[in-house]
């Protein structure tokens, strides 16, 4: 925070400040004039009440007192004409105007005034009302009055002199007249009367008011004052030690400078502040340390990991660089353990013992080397891969290790080499250029492309399957074998070979599996023919493809028509769980077919161990059978071996008649080839 926005704050706090001090004089005024008020209203009520039980108290006896002396009035006693005598002398007393008037007076000294006339009407509308006070301004004395009125209402007792004419005893009727005239009669029980008017002038109160008001503002000014003082004397010193830690701030946080502060401060609670900010500069050091080294080394080696290496380049964009990569490492980490492998790893660091080298991955490094020729850089790497993969003893453990290279020499990126170190598996090469790996570029950007095709035509359900008849000896048609088609955005049908191997390159080829085999299934599930599936090694290594097949086959009805064909490959054999899982297969109803029969890894053990039920021999030995004598022969030595082992034989890729002739002539029981029909998306 700038120190000038402090003092603006502290402005705008004096400010602040200084209305509500002025507010809360003015409650202070308010609430004092309040109080005092209400210590008006109460006489006046007092002396209202006092007033009203007068009444009520000769309300009860002037009944019973008989007066003998002329001299004092006939009505001396009652309580209207008693009350407006004692008033006369709280008047004198008190300097209080008490009345009691009435809207039907009989005295003329009873006579209501306008207010008083309101105050009885309010009272006549508001019957359950006790009482009504109003503050005005007396015109004619200029000064400020409290009239307060009581509601005097009618009781029984009242009705003596103000109840029916005929009720009242005559010659206390003839009395009331002869004295006051003929009103204040009629009256029914709870009718207003009149009122008490009691009027209080507020001069008095008002120099109360203002007295004390004086007393408690001077007292609150001088607090007021004596906070300003001590808070502007602290404050000037708070504000000297905050410029000393703003500064400090501003000189080196900054910059990302981190200094301690060494300044001596006025106030310990800034002392302690210091402490912890001290405290926080060294904590800022040390993980600032141990930020950089963990951001740009590699733990394990200690030596400068793949982001301090793009952060050099960018500096230093002349030298080569050589991407040294361990083959099959994960096995080693498998076999020997994290540990070993570990240790292993730091061994091959030391081997390498560059000045420019970097720990990349964990099986990976890389070195920076000043561009000589290619042929030198080259003898350079091979010596180096030599070094490298000689013997290592690691806790009794003899190891060896396979490298690969990856240079990039032209080019001279990160990113180049990795592509060359890439290049190494598809080229099978020990060390390759970057130059040499312009073509696998190219390669993966087909890869992306038909990626992006294949996820496109999943989603869209443009990944269908096409149906090819297989047929017995006569031509009838038996069953079908479905395969994949993709659609593209232009109705063109695209046969898997142009998309197959990129899908096994992702989990896309798991969907491409599901896709065919709910469509097929579908499809098949009103027709009498058998259907045909290919089924992969990778469908069959893994469980959830396992699972997701075999959920399917339990809910098709008639499983005596599901035939899987498994890709004839020399891994099958060590994949136990994909082995048990065809048998389950074939428990469950379904039939087992061998597919590609002769292409390569040829186990006629295996194929019995299996108990598949067909044999489907490679397409390659087919197309040859009319004019090669070896594939005649081989197709000969399956035929005897299934015919013996009671096993049925498909022969693909019959493209024509004289093909079909010949394999029947052989003993081929089933056929399949375009010479019958092309691959269709319909039966």
């Amino acid at each position: 925070m700038k120190l000038k926005k402090i003092k603006n704050e502290m402005v705008a706090i004096f400010i602040v400040s200084g209305i509500g001090f002025i507010i809360v004089l003015i409650l202070s005024y308010i609430a004092i004039n309040k109080l005092i008020m209400d210590q008006e209203i109460q006489k006046a009520r007092l002396v209202a009440h006092t007033l009203f039980y007068t009444r009520e108290y000769l309300s009860k006896v002037s009944l019973y007192v008989k007066l003998t002396n002329n001299k004092i009035h006939p009505f001396s006693l009652t309580p209207a004409y008693s009350v407006n005598q004692i008033a006369l002398i709280i008047k004198k007393k008190e300097n209080f105007i008490i009345r009691q008037v009435s809207d039907k007076y009989r005295n003329k000294l009873n006579k209501p005034d306008r207010s008083e006339l309101e105050a009885i009407e309010y009272f006549k509308k508001n019957p359950n009302a006790k009482e009504l006070f109003k503050f005005y301004e007396n015109s004619q004395h200029n000064k400020k009055e409290l009239q307060y009125f009581y509601p005097l209402k009618i009781t029984k007792k009242c009705l003596k002199c103000h109840g029916p004419v005929e009720k009242i005893p005559p010659q206390l009727y003839k009395k009331i007249v002869d004295i006051y005239g003929n009103s204040a009669f009629n009256y029914k029980i709870g009718d207003i009367r009149g009122v008490i008017s009691v009027k209080i002038p507020l001069q008095k109160a008002q120099s109360t008011v203002t007295e004390l008001f004086i007393k408690i503002i001077s007292f609150l000014i001088l607090i007021y004052f004596i906070g300003v003082y001590l808070f502007l004397k602290i404050n000037r010193n708070i504000l000297k030690d905050i410029e000393k830690i703003n500064s400090h701030f501003e000189k080196y946080f900054s910059n990302r400078i981190f200094k301690l502060l060494k300044s001596k401060l006025h106030y310990q609670e800034f002392e302690n502040m210091k402490l912890i900010l001290n405290k926080s500069v060294k904590s800022i050091k040390e993980y600032q340390k141990e930020t950089y080294f963990r951001f740009y080394y590699n733990h394990l080696t200690n030596l400068p990991n793949r982001k301090k290496l793009i952060k050099t380049l960018e500096i230093d964009s002349s030298s080569c660089i050589i991407l040294i990569d361990i083959d099959q490492f994960k096995e080693i980490n498998f076999y020997y353990g994290e540990e070993i492998a570990d240790k292993l790893v730091v061994e091959m660091a030391k081997r390498l013992n560059k000045d420019r080298l970097f720990h990349i991955k964990v099986d990976e490094f890389a070195i920076l080397k000043e561009c000589i020729t290619k042929d030198e850089i080259y003898e350079y790497t091979v010596k180096l891969l030599k070094k490298i993969e000689e013997p290592y003893i690691i806790d009794n453990n003899e190891i060896y290790i396979k490298t690969r290279a990856g240079i990039s020499y032209s080019k001279k990126t990160f990113i180049s080499a990795i592509t060359a170190l890439d290049a190494t598996k598809i080229l099978n090469k020990d060390i390759v250029f970057c130059s040499e790996a312009h073509s696998i570029r190219e390669k993966y950007k087909d890869h992306l492309v038909w990626l992006k095709k294949i996820k496109s035509a999943l989603d869209e359900g443009r990944i269908i399957p096409y149906f090819q008849p297989i047929v017995d000896r006569d031509g009838n048609i038996v069953k079908y074998e479905a395969l994949v088609r993709l659609i593209d955005e232009d109705k063109k049908v695209i046969t898997p070979y142009f998309f197959l191997d990129t899908a096994k390159k992702s989990r896309l080829y798991f969907e491409i599996t599901k896709t065919v085999i709910i469509k097929t299934f579908k499809r098949f599930k009103d027709e009498n023919y058998e259907l045909s599936i290919n089924l992969s090694i990778k469908d069959l290594a893994d469980k959830r493809m396992r699972e997701f097949i075999f959920k399917q086959v339990r809910e098709f009805s008639d499983k005596n028509r599901i035939n899987f064909e498994i890709v004839e490959d020399e891994d099958i054999k060590d994949l136990v769980e994909a082995n048990e899982f065809l048998k389950e297969l074939k428990k469950e109803g379904c039939k087992i077919s061998i597919d590609d029969f002769g292409s390569g890894y040829a186990n006629f053990d295996y194929l019995l161990n299996l108990n598949a039920d067909i044999i489907k021999i490679d397409g390659s030995l087919i197309k040859n059978i009319l004019n090669d004598k070896n594939s005649e022969i081989i197709v000969n030595t399956i035929i005897t071996f299934a015919k013996k082992a009671n096993r049925k034989i498909v022969a693909e890729f019959v493209e024509n008649e004289e093909i079909f002739n010949k394999l029947k002539s052989m003993g081929i029981d089933y056929f399949q080839g375009y010479y019958f029909s092309a691959p269709l998306n319909k039966l």
